[in-house]
Formats: structure tokens, sequence, C-alpha cells
């Protein structure tokens, strides 16, 4: 409903956020599509595997786990502190110094996974050992070399699939991204089937079909980097990248070293239950793991939707957004992870018959854990979106903190205690870890302590108004009042009012069309090193004002609207159009 407020200059429509819901929505729907994908393809190998070698080779599988892990750290540590940055400098208009962050944090990726690679392959033998498997353990450490070998020697698809997906989302590819992910690790699922149950190649073949598969979403995602209207492109950057990349890696670990805790935990927890439970007991941990997978990524997913959204407002000062976008998320993604694990919860069995765990005690041992991992897994997922947000908005510490405390301060010393409750009572570690991260993050966060550093609100002026010159016009009287609150020059005044004037009649004329049911909203910094930035977003069909041809004024009035666009166009410092999740995008910086 429309909040009307008179003015002394006629009556502004404030018609509320028209574009964030959308915006959201767009990236939802894929990245949920992607985040089970890749639960699917990471469960694919416990189940068929599980399935085929019983409890050895989901042994095995757990063992591995802290490889994955720390490749995991380094590549979402890259994407994550990538992304972001390359989201926000492009909600500032900033598109060559985006593309090139691109590519130094590609080289970077690219360097780290093949050095991974060849490392792992010259010392697999102590690698093996330090995962806690040597050559008397006879199958078992058979069936975790052959995956191993695989895995390490395919690293740098790894890398480059994760890579590539967290920036596709941001360039407005996340349609493409979200299909590669699918195709990719449905392709890694049926060929699971096949090498392992059907040509009988064992944990090799179930890692060679997660290779494939990302070979797969590569080949897919290829094209995002051609496209037209998109800014990212494949290339060596142009300037140093050694420095600029590590900042990224760095900023991203705040959120990623999650997966550095859980090498730690993992190596922990497999001893432990070695000698708890004996294989059984490292089986049912996997079955965990791998259920933690489905919820999880559920929740990831949503943190990858809002992640895009969250970076280009902060680059637009868009404070009233960002909430939005953190209700929207929250909402959506514990609705979605609530209903997984009330599922897992009423039907235990579900998991065991998937992950083929069989016989009375190995059964009601894995019912007990699940059940108690559910509850763990609520409050887990509300940390992931509250790392997300914070992640997003350049609040890195915050992030830092909350995975330091659910992923090492609380997790490590609650899992030598809990396994002092034997095996049926170990499995507590992970509600206990998990709710009390969150009760102390709180705590700490008390009082405003990681807000989001950005302009405050009164130097921020944003309204949204249906497609009418009207409203445009008191808009406009509003606008300058803003300006003259903070300073502005006469010069520097009158060009702010004249570029929303211009623009936005250009927009009503040509983009709109003659429909009334548009929106346009208009975003105004007084940035406090003395410059104003605009950002006008519409629903409008594609249309960029800046490319009419103003050279062709000839007097009539819409060539009169042209030459007031090329007077706007000289007299601004920068500006920058995209069509961004189904939006017109505009930044003008005077």
């Amino acid at each position: 409903m429309q909040d009307l407020q008179k003015t002394g200059r006629g009556i502004v429509a404030r018609s509320g956020d028209r574009f964030t819901g959308p915006m959201y929505r767009r990236l939802w729907g894929p990245a949920m599509l992607s985040s089970l994908g890749w639960a699917l393809s990471d469960m694919a190998d416990a189940v068929v595997v599980g399935q085929s070698l019983g409890t050895t080779g989901l042994a095995a599988i757990s063992l591995i786990l802290p490889v994955y892990m720390i490749n995991c750290m380094i590549v979402h540590g890259l994407g994550l502190g990538g992304s972001v940055r390359y989201a926000k400098l492009m909600g500032q208009g900033r598109a060559q110094e985006a593309g090139q962050s691109f590519l130094q944090v590609l080289w970077l990726a690219l360097a780290c996974s093949v050095a991974t690679a060849v490392l792992g392959s010259v010392f697999l033998t102590p690698l093996l050992s330090a995962l806690g498997t040597t050559p008397a353990d006879g199958a078992l450490f058979a069936a975790t070399r052959d995956y191993l070998q695989v895995l390490v020697v395919s690293t740098p698809f790894f890398y480059l699939s994760n890579l590539f997906n967290y920036y596709l989302r941001n360039d407005g590819s996340q349609d493409l991204a979200g299909a590669g992910s699918v195709v990719g690790n449905l392709c890694d699922i049926a060929l699971n089937i096949f090498l392992v149950l059907v040509l009988r190649m064992g944990t090799r073949g179930a890692a060679l079909s997660t290779t494939l598969g990302q070979i797969v979403t590569l080949s897919i995602y290829l094209p995002g980097f051609f496209r037209r209207g998109h800014v990212l492109r494949l290339g060596l950057p142009k300037k140093a990248w050694f420095r600029p990349a590590f900042a990224a890696l760095r900023a991203g670990l705040a959120t990623s070293v999650k997966y550095l805790y859980q090498m730690i935990f993992f190596l922990l927890c497999n001893n432990l239950l070695i000698r708890l439970g004996g294989e059984t007991g490292v089986a049912v941990f996997d079955v965990l793991q791998n259920t933690s997978y489905l919820i999880l990524y559920l929740y990831e997913g949503t943190a990858r939707a809002m992640q895009p959204v969250l970076s280009t407002y902060l680059g637009e000062h868009n404070a009233a957004g960002r909430q939005r976008v953190l209700r929207l998320g929250f909402g959506s993604g514990v609705a979605v992870g609530s209903a997984l694990i009330l599922f897992i919860e009423l039907w235990p069995m579900g998991m065991c018959l998937l992950f083929g765990v069989q016989g009375a005690a190995a059964q009601a041992l894995a019912f007990a854990a699940l059940r108690i991992y559910g509850v763990g897994a609520f409050f887990a997922g509300l940390s992931i979106l509250v790392c997300s947000y914070y992640q997003a908005c350049e609040r890195e510490r915050a992030s830092f903190l909350l995975e330091t405390l659910r992923g090492a301060a609380l997790l490590l010393p609650l899992t030598l205690l809990c396994a002092q409750l034997g095996i049926s009572g170990f499995w507590w570690l992970f509600p206990a870890t998990e709710a009390g991260a969150l009760a102390v993050f709180a705590l700490v966060a008390r009082g405003g302590r990681f807000a989001v550093r950005d302009l405050p609100p009164e130097r921020v002026f944003q309204r949204t108004i249906p497609s009418s010159a009207k409203d445009l016009g008191a808009v406009t009287g509003e606008l300058e009042e803003f300006c003259q609150r903070w300073q502005a020059s006469p010069r520097q005044a009158y060009f702010v009012t004249m570029t929303v004037e211009e623009l936005g009649l250009a927009v009503l004329q040509h983009g709109f069309a003659g429909r009334a049911d548009g929106y346009i909203q208009i975003t105004a910094s007084a940035l406090e090193e003395g410059g104003f930035e605009l950002v006008l977003r519409d629903d409008a069909v594609s249309f960029d004002p800046f490319g009419l041809q103003a050279d062709k004024v000839s007097g009539t009035d819409s060539d009169a609207g042209l030459a007031g666009l090329l007077v706007v166009r000289t007299a601004a410092k920068d500006f920058f159009y995209r069509r961004y999740q189904g939006f017109n995008t505009l930044v003008v910086k005077i």
C-alpha cells in the first residue's frame, strides 16, 4: 500500500521496496538448485560406496575428509572474499576494476590448486598415514588410497568450478551457475552408479565420477565468460595480482576458516570414534556428515543467494535493502532447513537405508545420532546465515568469531568432553556446540559492536516512485533540499537534481514506453569526501539512457531531452549502467 508524503512541492509516492524481493528470488532458486546438486553429489559417494563396500567404504570416505576440507578452505576463501569485493565494486560502478579483481583471484586459485595436486601426489603415503590409515589396515588403507589418488590430481577442476560459481552468481549469471552445478552433479551421481556398482571400481570409481562431474560443470560455466553485457572475462591480470588476491583470500577466510576447523575436528573424531565404536562408529559419523550436506547446504544456498544482493547494496549505501535481504534470507532458509530436519527426526531409518547401514546395533546407534544431530543442525543453519550476512557486508571479524566459536573454541573441547560419555552420548557435542556458539556470539555482539560500516543513515536519500513525471518532479525538489543540507555547492546541487530529472524522464519516455505500473528507485548518497553518488534502479525493459544518441539533436522536444542527457553525461565524474537481476541500474557520480 502506498504511503503518500505531502511536501511543499507536491506529493511524493513512497511505494516501499519493489526491487529487493524479486532480486533475491531470482538468485534463491538457482542457488538452492546448486546446493541441492552439491549435497546429492557429496552424498552420492557415501551412498554408492556404502552400498558396495559397507562400513569399510564409508570409513575410507570419512578418513579423506580433512584433505577435502583444506581445499574447501582455500577455494571458498578466495570465492567468498573475491566475489564480495566484485559485487561491491559493481555496485559502485567500477566495472573495470571489478573485472581485474576476478582475474587476480583466478590466477591465485590456479597456483594453489596446481601446487596442491603436485604435493599431494608426491607425498601420498605420508598423507595417508597422517589421515589415520597405514598399509597394515588392509582393505581400509586400499580404499582410502584409491580415493585420495584421484582426489588430489583433480584439485584444479575442483577449485575452478567452485570459484566460477561464486563469480557467475555475482555477475548476474545465476541461471548458468545453477544449471552447471545441477547438470554436473547429476552426471557425478550417474557415473557413481555406473563406475562403482556396475564396473565395481570401488572408491576409485567414486572419486573419478566426482572429477568428471566437475569437468562437465566447467564446460557449462565457460560460456558465461563470453556473454555480452557482462563483465567477467578470462585472461591475464593487467597489474600485479599477488597482493590483492591474497587480500581477497584473507577476507574470505573469515568464513571459510570453518573448513580448517572441520579438518582438525575430523582428524580428532576419526581417532576417537575408532577407539569408542570401531569401524561402525566412524561409519555412523560419516552418515551424520553426509546428512549435514543435505541439511546445511540448504542454508548455504540461501546464504549464496543473499550475498550478491547484500554486497551490491553495500556499494550503493542501501541499508534498508540490506535489512530486507536479511529478513528474506532468514525466512526462506529456516523454512526449508527446518522442514528437512523434521523429516529426519521422524524417519531416521530413511538415512540408514540410503547409506547401507545394516544390523540392529549399528542402526540403533545411527537413529540416536541422527536425532541428536538434527537439534544442532537447526542452530548451525542460523549461524551460517549470520556469518553470510557479516561476510557479505565486509565485517569479517564477526564471521571469524562465530566460525571460530562453533568450529574450534567450543567444538574441540566439547568433543573431548562428550567422548567421556561413550559412543551413545558422544553426539550431544553437536547441539551443545552450535547453541553455545550462537549464545556467546550474541553476548559479544551486543551494543552494535559488529555494526556494518556504511554512511550514516542521514547521509542517504532514497525514494521509490511510480512511473509518473509528477512524482519525479516532487522527488527532485526533496533531493535539492537534501543536497543543500549536506553543503553541496550550487553547481553540485543543480547537476544532482538535473541528473535525476533527465535520467528519470528518459526512463519514463523510452524505458516504460507508456507503462503506468513501473517503478523507479532513487538513491542519493552524500559521500564523506564531498561528492554525491546516485543510483537509479527501474523495472523497465532493458534500457540505458546514456545509450541514446545525443549527437542527433535537431530541435524537437525529444531531441531536447537527448541534449539534456548529453549535459549530464559531460558533467558526471563517472557513470555506469548494467542490467542486473532483471532491472536497469545506473550509477552516476557527481
